[in-house]
Protein backbone atom coordinates (compact mmCIF):
# COMPACT_ATOMS: atom_id res chain seq x y z
CA UNK A 1 0.00 0.00 0.00
CA UNK A 2 0.96 3.65 -0.78
CA UNK A 3 2.47 4.42 2.92
CA UNK A 4 1.69 8.36 1.26
CA UNK A 5 -1.99 7.52 1.71
CA UNK A 6 -1.17 6.34 5.53
CA UNK A 7 -2.12 8.66 8.44
CA UNK A 8 -1.94 7.89 11.98
CA UNK A 9 -3.87 10.22 14.33
CA UNK A 10 -3.15 10.53 18.20
CA UNK A 11 -6.13 12.06 19.50
CA UNK A 12 -6.14 13.70 23.57
CA UNK A 13 -5.84 16.38 25.55
CA UNK A 14 -2.46 16.20 26.80
CA UNK A 15 -3.61 18.59 30.36
CA UNK A 16 -6.42 16.05 31.20
CA UNK A 17 -4.45 12.70 32.75
CA UNK A 18 -5.45 9.00 30.64
CA UNK A 19 -6.94 11.84 28.09
CA UNK A 20 -3.32 12.07 26.86
CA UNK A 21 -3.17 8.29 25.81
CA UNK A 22 -3.75 9.22 21.99
CA UNK A 23 -0.86 12.04 21.88
CA UNK A 24 1.32 9.58 23.65
CA UNK A 25 1.22 6.98 21.81
CA UNK A 26 1.44 9.24 18.28
CA UNK A 27 4.64 10.74 19.62
CA UNK A 28 6.46 7.11 19.83
CA UNK A 29 4.84 5.81 16.75
CA UNK A 30 6.20 8.98 15.48
CA UNK A 31 10.15 8.23 16.51
CA UNK A 32 10.05 5.26 14.43
CA UNK A 33 7.32 5.80 11.59
CA UNK A 34 8.42 4.79 8.06
CA UNK A 35 9.02 7.24 5.38
CA UNK A 36 6.21 8.58 4.49
CA UNK A 37 3.42 7.43 6.92
CA UNK A 38 2.22 10.98 8.91
CA UNK A 39 1.82 11.08 12.32
CA UNK A 40 0.07 13.91 13.90
CA UNK A 41 -1.81 14.70 16.89
CA UNK A 42 -4.89 15.95 16.97
CA UNK A 43 -7.51 17.47 19.89
CA UNK A 44 -10.44 15.33 19.11
CA UNK A 45 -12.60 17.52 16.96
CA UNK A 46 -15.13 15.85 14.17
CA UNK A 47 -14.60 18.05 11.77
CA UNK A 48 -10.99 18.41 11.81
CA UNK A 49 -10.57 14.48 11.95
CA UNK A 50 -13.13 14.52 8.54
CA UNK A 51 -10.40 17.08 6.69
CA UNK A 52 -7.84 15.82 8.06
CA UNK A 53 -8.54 11.63 6.56
CA UNK A 54 -10.06 12.92 3.79
CA UNK A 55 -8.21 10.81 0.43
CA UNK A 56 -6.29 8.43 2.62
CA UNK A 57 -6.26 4.86 2.12
CA UNK A 58 -5.41 3.73 6.01
CA UNK A 59 -6.06 6.02 9.20
CA UNK A 60 -5.45 4.42 12.35
CA UNK A 61 -6.90 6.63 15.93
CA UNK A 62 -5.77 6.36 19.24
CA UNK A 63 -7.94 7.97 21.88
CA UNK A 64 -8.74 7.26 25.49
CA UNK A 65 -11.93 5.99 26.19
CA UNK A 66 -14.35 5.83 29.17
CA UNK A 67 -16.64 2.32 28.80
CA UNK A 68 -16.67 1.07 32.41
CA UNK A 69 -13.61 -1.46 31.59
CA UNK A 70 -10.76 -1.78 33.94
CA UNK A 71 -8.34 1.02 33.20
CA UNK A 72 -5.73 -0.30 30.21
CA UNK A 73 -8.20 -2.42 28.20
CA UNK A 74 -7.38 -2.05 24.72
CA UNK A 75 -10.72 -1.85 22.56
CA UNK A 76 -10.71 -2.27 18.74
CA UNK A 77 -12.48 -1.35 16.09
CA UNK A 78 -12.97 -0.93 12.52
CA UNK A 79 -14.82 1.28 10.50
CA UNK A 80 -16.22 0.03 7.85
CA UNK A 81 -17.89 -3.09 9.52
CA UNK A 82 -18.18 -2.55 13.30
CA UNK A 83 -20.76 -0.73 15.11
CA UNK A 84 -18.93 1.74 16.98
CA UNK A 85 -20.14 2.64 20.40
CA UNK A 86 -20.67 6.26 20.88
CA UNK A 87 -20.57 6.38 24.69
CA UNK A 88 -17.49 5.21 25.03
CA UNK A 89 -15.78 8.56 23.48
CA UNK A 90 -18.36 10.70 25.07
CA UNK A 91 -15.74 13.55 26.29
CA UNK A 92 -15.68 14.80 23.08
CA UNK A 93 -15.90 19.01 23.92
CA UNK A 94 -16.47 19.75 20.14
CA UNK A 95 -19.58 20.35 18.24
CA UNK A 96 -19.47 16.80 17.40
CA UNK A 97 -17.43 13.58 18.41
CA UNK A 98 -15.26 11.04 16.75
CA UNK A 99 -17.97 9.02 16.44
CA UNK A 100 -19.68 11.24 14.84
CA UNK A 101 -17.32 12.35 12.48
CA UNK A 102 -16.87 8.84 11.47
CA UNK A 103 -20.72 8.00 10.75
CA UNK A 104 -21.18 11.74 8.72
CA UNK A 105 -17.85 10.73 6.73
CA UNK A 106 -19.40 7.79 5.72
CA UNK A 107 -22.93 9.22 4.99
CA UNK A 108 -20.57 11.77 2.65
CA UNK A 109 -18.44 8.51 1.08
CA UNK A 110 -15.38 9.82 1.85
CA UNK A 111 -14.35 7.70 4.87
CA UNK A 112 -10.90 6.13 4.75
CA UNK A 113 -10.89 2.57 2.83
CA UNK A 114 -9.55 1.51 6.14
CA UNK A 115 -10.10 2.66 9.57
CA UNK A 116 -8.86 1.47 12.21
CA UNK A 117 -9.83 2.54 15.90
CA UNK A 118 -7.76 1.86 19.22
CA UNK A 119 -9.26 3.03 22.26
CA UNK A 120 -7.20 2.82 25.33
CA UNK A 121 -9.72 2.53 28.42
CA UNK A 122 -8.54 5.26 30.71
CA UNK A 123 -8.57 5.48 34.48
CA UNK A 124 -9.19 9.40 35.16
CA UNK A 125 -9.11 12.16 33.16
CA UNK A 126 -8.80 14.59 36.19
CA UNK A 127 -6.84 18.10 35.54
CA UNK A 128 -2.60 17.21 35.46
CA UNK A 129 -0.16 15.22 33.03
CA UNK A 130 -0.28 11.97 35.63
CA UNK A 131 -0.75 9.08 33.33
CA UNK A 132 -2.10 6.06 35.46
CA UNK A 133 0.51 2.57 35.02
CA UNK A 134 -2.47 1.23 33.59
CA UNK A 135 -2.98 3.31 30.75
CA UNK A 136 0.92 3.73 30.48
CA UNK A 137 0.99 -0.22 29.73
CA UNK A 138 -1.84 -0.03 27.50
CA UNK A 139 0.14 2.87 25.29
CA UNK A 140 2.84 0.57 25.01
CA UNK A 141 0.98 -1.91 23.59
CA UNK A 142 -1.11 -0.36 21.21
CA UNK A 143 2.14 1.68 20.01
CA UNK A 144 3.81 -2.00 19.30
CA UNK A 145 1.07 -3.54 17.86
CA UNK A 146 0.51 -0.32 14.83
CA UNK A 147 4.26 -0.53 14.71
CA UNK A 148 3.88 -3.82 13.65
CA UNK A 149 1.13 -2.90 10.89
CA UNK A 150 2.89 -0.24 9.48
Amino acid sequence: MDNSKTLIIGIGNQYRGDDAAGLIAAKRIKENAPNGIEVIENNGDGADLIEKWAGRNKVILIDAVLSGSPAGTIHKFTAPGTILPSEIFKFSTHLFSVTQAIYLSASLGNLPHELTIYGIEAASFDSGTNISAEVENAINNVVQSVSQII
